[in-house]
């Protein structure tokens, strides 16, 4: 069976176990950037909310 599928398809076993290893890497790595990049925006939008608020706001004199 070994040497059926190692000449047959032209790799072997570690090789099928190390491409799943990269596929669940690139899926992940896909997935955090796409959550940072909400999570940037979220930031931003709420730091010029704030930035409004507080623009807003008469200044208090001591």
């Amino acid at each position: 069976m070994h040497e059926y599928f190692h000449t047959r398809f032209g790799f072997c076993l570690w090789d099928l176990a190390a491409l799943i290893v990269l596929v669940v890497m690139v899926v992940v790595l896909i997935v955090h950037i796409i959550r940072q990049k909400k999570r940037e925006s979220d930031f931003e939008d709420e730091l010029s909310e704030r930035m409004a608020e507080n623009s807003e706001e008469p200044a208090v004199k001591h």
